[in-house]
């Protein structure tokens, strides 16, 4: 099944990145500083589109993103020139090989 998954995926899949972006604080000189972790690229394949309104006066895209690597919550996912932010991830593995993983997102 993970072989079927990963066929799917290079036949249908767009090229994307992954990049994560975490905040450390030092306490010595009380500031925060932005440590970026090397991007990882994959293949990507983004479902329909649905656009929510956020009670703030602009539209929201929110839709499902299926990838090979793991992304994790806050995670941005780069397919083209369109920047996705990675929200829930739910991880299909029939066995304890990880297959797939659905990631619901967000336009940043």
């Amino acid at each position: 099944m993970a072989d079927l998954a990963a066929e799917c995926l290079e036949e249908f899949g767009e090229p994307a990145t992954l990049s994560r972006e975490t905040v450390t604080f030092d306490k010595k000189t009380g500031r925060r500083t932005a440590v970026v972790a090397a991007p990882v690229n994959t293949l990507a394949v983004v479902d329909d589109m649905e656009v929510l309104d956020d009670n703030l006066g602009r539209d929201v895209i929110r839709t499902v993103a299926t990838m090979l690597h793991k992304p994790d919550v806050n995670d941005k996912l780069t397919m083209g020139d369109r920047t996705w932010i990675i929200g829930k991830v739910t991880t299909i593995q029939p066995t304890t090989l990880a297959v797939i993983h659905f990631a619901e997102v967000t336009n940043a």
